[in-house]
């Protein structure tokens, strides 16, 4: 019940407002909205202006970058899920949260410096006879697309992981002892079952990626723009909120239509894929033993085991590359909060001119302090609604059930521009027109915005740990007369706090990484860290930046460590611990 009434409040009432808004206009050169007379004039001038133009590049843009996403993720999950030790897989995953966990904007930012033309990559290229002159990628798509793959792509490896870390190996055992080589084990056994997972994967990016318009306004420019900085820009510069609000409603349906038509796809080619499903038997004679002693290949040819080899040598060369694709952008990061220089891009000697610049920095310590204010905030609201919201789920499932859930997947669906220009005006008129003046305070509008994606994350993460564990340990203690809170506090609470951690730390660092959420919400006084760093790309950037980052970073792998420590006392394992806070073991 709190999380169905925080979320009609600040959920459904705002985007019903923007709903409202849509069919109004804009009443004189000064005027923000007026529905004193009804019409869809503003869905027809949103549909014969630039917004379809836009949604085209956007939609480009987010579907190459999902693609691309899925192909580098895949073979990296498949080797830590199936190939890697249990020992290194605590390892390997946490090198993968590492820049997640990594502020989003400031590792965008540390691709200016990758994609530099007096970059060591450039300078590598040259030397190497590949390219003839400086690299020139930024401010282009090529560069859009190497940041929004980069972003997006920890988001994907994530739940491919779960996908194949959950496959039963017998069954890819059977496959090879019915003669199945290894592709087709792969493409007709361990790909179906995996469906599930990639799926969530191709959801979890695709969408907020159509709603992200900062990945190309930092390193595409003019070539970078996307439809959220389009239905902004009436909000902001144009003070046109009715055609505005019709631009973003039109963006949900889009996004909503191109889910559901990619679902419709997926379960064709799930289907097309069990019909070609079929059993050949190989005889014991014609099978060829394996490079692996006491092994056989049962696919019936020398290439078969040929190209197994060859999958087993890719298999251990990839991860490395994506690794180093990983913290590339990290490491100019932190090297470059060393650099003595005014400008973030021009190197001017080693030093540590940008940490005493970023501590004596008033306007620096004081976005910081708000952005842990807001994260801090949002983390325990996040949490606490989530938790007894993902609680009820597992445990006391009913009709109403299926209306919440369909709410928690709107609200995971619907693109952060739509959030924000739906909060702004909401938060508004409670804090002024209504005189509700704690809606007046910028760290409560940052909370308030942040937990409502946040909140679903955490019921779904709560509600997955749940539903997998029997509650016959919380029914003997209800037979042996422990009251409600005490079966809660000592049975259901230490089953949850795996789910309950990860969910809190996930929504720590969205709050802490939210650059378009704040943009819009936030008040003067109380800007967060990536508001300023947004401001910064466009007045100018000093190494300050980078040396503040490194600290923040610093100080969030601290708290990962903790925590860590923490569920591995719970879960008694360094593997289900690492899961726990990324919410994979759900």
């Amino acid at each position: 019940m709190p999380a169905a009434v925080y979320f009609a409040v600040f959920f459904i009432a705002p985007v019903a407002l923007v709903a409202w808004y849509s069919f109004g206009f804009k009443p004189g050169i000064f005027g923000f909205h007026d529905n004193s007379v009804l019409s869809l004039d503003r869905y027809r001038e949103a549909l014969n202006g630039p917004f379809v133009a836009t949604f085209e590049n956007t939609l480009l843009i987010a579907g190459v970058g999902t693609v691309l996403t899925l192909i580098i993720g895949m073979p990296l999950a498949y080797f830590i899920a199936v190939k890697a030790s249990p020992r290194s897989k605590p390892v390997l995953l946490g090198l993968v949260l590492v820049p997640f966990w990594c502020n989003f904007l400031v590792r965008t930012l540390g691709w200016q410096l990758v994609l530099s033309p007096d970059a060591i990559i450039s300078h590598l290229l040259q030397s190497t006879g590949l390219i003839s002159a400086p690299l020139n990628i930024m401010y282009t798509r090529a560069a859009v697309q190497i940041g929004v793959v980069y972003n997006y792509l920890p988001l994907m490896i994530l739940p491919l992981y779960v996908a194949f870390e959950r496959l039963d190996p017998a069954l890819r055992e059977a496959s090879k002892d019915l003669g199945a080589n290894r592709f087709r084990t792969l493409t007709q056994v361990t790909l179906p079952m995996a469906m599930p997972g990639i799926a969530t994967g191709v959801l979890l990016v695709f969408v907020p990626l159509m709603g992200d318009y900062i990945t190309a306004s930092v390193l595409g420019g003019a070539k970078g723009n996307m439809v959220g900085v389009l239905v902004a820009s009436w909000f902001e510069a144009g003070s046109n909120w009715a055609l505005g609000s019709a631009e973003a409603m039109l963006l949900i349906l889009a996004i909503l239509g191109t889910v559901v038509i990619g679902g419709a796809i997926s379960l064709i080619i799930r289907w097309a894929i069990r019909r070609r499903r079929r059993v050949e038997l190989v005889a014991a004679g014609e099978r060829v033993e394996s490079s692996v002693p006491g092994e056989v290949n049962p696919g019936g040819s020398r290439f078969g085991s040929v190209i197994g080899r060859i999958g087993d040598v890719f298999l251990r060369v990839w991860p490395v590359l994506v690794y180093v694709f990983l913290f590339l952008p990290i490491a100019y990061i932190v090297a470059y909060s060393f650099n003595n220089g005014r400008l973030f891009l021009n190197w001017a000697g080693f030093g540590f001119n940008g940490y005493t610049s970023a501590l004596q920095t008033p306007e620096i310590t004081a976005a910081v302090a708000t952005s842990f204010k807001a994260a801090i905030g949002t983390a325990v609201v996040a949490t606490v609604l989530g938790s007894f919201a993902g609680l009820s789920l597992a445990r006391h499932a009913g009709r109403w059930s299926k209306v919440f859930i369909a709410i928690l997947a709107l609200i995971m669906v619907t693109p952060e521009i739509m959030l924000a220009i739906s909060e702004l005006p909401w938060l508004v008129s409670l804090g002024v027109d209504h005189g509700i003046s704690m809606f007046n305070n910028g760290i409560v509008r940052l909370v308030v915005s942040h937990s409502l994606f946040s909140t679903a994350v955490v019921a779904f993460i709560v509600r997955a740990r749940m539903s997998g564990i029997d509650d016959t340990l919380e029914s003997a203690a209800a037979d042996l007369y422990a009251p409600p809170f005490r079966r809660f506090y000592q049975i259901t609470l230490p089953l949850m706090m795996p789910a309950v951690v990860a969910g809190a730390l996930m929504s720590f660092t969205l709050s802490l990484d939210d650059v378009i959420l704040s943009s819009f919400v936030s008040v003067e006084g109380q800007t967060p860290w990536p508001v300023y760093v947004f401001s910064a790309v466009r007045s100018g950037l000093r190494p300050n930046i980078a040396s503040m980052a490194t600290m923040m970073l610093v100080v969030t792998l601290v708290v990962m460590g903790l925590a860590a420590l923490v569920l591995r006392r719970a879960t008694g394992s360094s593997a289900k611990a690492v899961q726990a806070m990324t919410g994979a073991d759900n």
